[in-house]
């Protein structure tokens, strides 16, 4: 049997609603721990807005892995380099087609209902493939952007199934 481990890396791209609400999350936060100094109610404000920031503001900065292991991909999320949490996990045989977005063999795939995953960077210039996965309750269009190793990895396992 021949076993693949392939891993890759993408960064989201941060997008400038982003920062704008980063930069007003901690200043608003700052300021009410300013004025909670004077008038006790916002100081408790304050800490609710601090914890706020701590749980919600870690969203904003997203990584994805990807990791292929013989017929298994794997995505993981990393928010601000420190929190990693598996979003999903697909089973490759149950792949449908695994495509580099725009080639005439999606098209069969347009007009059906299915749910849409996106784990890539959010970059225009970016390549990016499309899996069309079906697990027999639910199909899934899932947008990625692998590296040479990974489509190598996945066209030797599934060669008929992958068109670039």
């Amino acid at each position: 049997m021949n076993d693949s481990y392939v891993e890759w890396m993408i960064a989201r791209k941060t997008k400038p609603t982003d920062i704008l609400i980063k930069g007003v999350a901690i200043g608003l936060t700052a300021v009410l721990f300013l004025l909670g100094l004077v008038i006790f109610p916002l100081f408790v404000v304050a800490i609710v807005a601090a914890v706020l920031c701590y749980f919600f503001l870690p969203n904003l900065s997203i990584e994805y892995e990807y990791l292929y292991v013989s017929k298994e991909l794997q995505v993981d999320k990393i928010m601000s380099k420190t929190k990693r949490k598996t979003v999903a996990n697909y089973t490759l045989d149950k792949m449908e087609i695994f495509a580099k977005e725009g080639v005439y063999q999606l098209d069969e795939f347009k007009n059906r209902q299915m749910t849409t995953k996106d784990f890539t960077s959010g970059d225009k210039d970016a390549v990016r493939y499309v899996m069309i996965i079906n697990d027999g309750k639910e199909s899934a269009r899932v947008y990625l952007e692998p590296n040479d190793a990974i489509i190598t990895a996945i066209r030797n396992q599934f060669p008929r199934k992958v068109f670039s």
